[in-house]
């Protein structure tokens, strides 16, 4: 008997949130996260992904450091206001200037490999071992 799970696994893959206001940079990150398993919904604004956000649904976010109107560590910090443990990666050309504003949260430098940026959100989503 067919129990159908294909379709259980495409529902249960992580959703991850792809922000970045280079369009060019969301296409492309948002095909390697697709092609590795991932549900991924990519904006170019960080205030389209705050309402996305917000509403839920969201297991992951991927942001860039530097937008018009909102950094990515803001991003961060407004989404946890509502979910505290939320899990966030900034990629950014800018590392030295996210600093401490994005406490605990991994910062990948731009340009990187396809495969470095899938490996960084498959640890950050990887189930913690129980003891």
């Amino acid at each position: 008997m067919t129990t159908g799970s294909s379709k259980d696994e495409q529902r249960q893959a992580p959703h991850v949130l792809l922000v970045d206001d280079e369009e060019a940079i969301t296409y492309v990150f948002r095909r390697y996260l697709e092609r590795a398993g991932y549900q991924v919904t990519a904006v170019a604004n960080p205030f389209d992904a705050l309402a996305i956000g917000q509403a839920g649904g969201v297991d992951m976010l991927v942001t860039d450091f530097r937008m018009p109107g909102m950094t990515g560590a803001g991003l961060i910090a407004r989404l946890r206001e509502t979910r505290s443990n939320l899990p966030a990666l900034i990629v950014t050309a800018y590392s030295a200037e996210v600093g401490i504003a994005a406490a605990q949260v991994r910062v990948l430098n731009k340009p990187l490999a396809p495969q470095e940026l899938i490996e960084a959100v498959d640890r950050v989503l990887a189930p913690v071992p129980e003891a």
